[in-house]
Parts: C-alpha cells; sequence; structure tokens
C-alpha cells in the first residue's frame, strides 16, 4: 500500500507541480519528499501538490532549493 500512496503522489507532482526528480517514501502516516527544487516557491508548490494527493496522511518536506547561477551574457547559438 506505501507503494501505490507514493505512486500517487509521484504521479500528482509529475501532472500538478511539473517535478519529475523528487522521491516520495511514504512511512506510516508520514510521507517524505526528497530531492531538488530551485526554489522556496517551487518547494511550497511541490508539497501542495503532495498533500492533495497524500489522502490525510502528515508531509514532511525535506526538500532542498539549489541556487541556479544567471547565465554570463548571451548564449551563443551555432
Amino acid at each position: 500500500m506505501p507503494e501505490y500512496v507514493a505512486a500517487h503522489i509521484q504521479e500528482r507532482l509529475a501532472t500538478e507541480a511539473h517535478e519529475l526528480g523528487i522521491r516520495v517514501d511514504v512511512r506510516g502516516d508520514v510521507v517524505h519528499l526528497r530531492g531538488e527544487v530551485v526554489s522556496e516557491e517551487r518547494s511550497r508548490d511541490v508539497e501542495e501538490a503532495a498533500r492533495d494527493a497524500a489522502e490525510g496522511r502528515e508531509i514532511c518536506n525535506e526538500l532542498h532549493v539549489i541556487a541556479v547561477p544567471e547565465p554570463d551574457g548571451e548564449e551563443q547559438i551555432s
């Protein structure tokens, strides 16, 4: 059953939050979210989408926000 819940949450994260690289672990009534996102806003979006699909389970957001550097100058396309 935990595998079904995890798969259901991962599907929701892909369709609603557009995040594919989030690891979802279900232990009892707690859903653990692990992985990397580019902003606090994305972290909140992922948590909200997971909460909607978690069927009342507690969400433990363990996502890491990584800094994505701005490109230097213009990108050259050849």
